[in-house]
């Protein structure tokens, strides 16, 4: 189990080791550009499951963003919130593994 806390704000998450990971790779990627879902799975390289849980829970947390492009085509965008929360977390040094 991975906790991560923010540190501006009331934020909490918990996530599986499995889900942390996942959390942050696409946190990563999202911040040098915007993605869609399908290259986020071959990216993350985790079960569908796990990516749909991430991407609902930083999408619940204000931390990504979708923006619907057209007929059943979505790009993933990172916000300023999931921008601080990534630094925080390069700052600290917090790598799962």
């Amino acid at each position: 189990v991975v906790i991560i806390y923010k540190y501006f704000g009331s934020f909490f998450m918990i996530f599986q080791t499995k889900e942390a990971k996942c959390i942050i790779k696409v946190l990563s990627m999202l911040a040098h550009k915007k993605s869609k879902y399908n290259e986020m799975f071959r990216e993350t390289k985790v079960s569908h499951t796990t990516l749909q849980r991430a991407l609902k829970e930083l999408e619940s947390k204000k931390l990504i963003k979708r923006d619907d492009i057209g007929h059943m085509k979505v790009d993933y965008l990172i916000t300023d919130k999931g921008k601080k929360l990534l630094n925080k977390l390069n700052e600290t040094k917090i790598l799962v593994e």
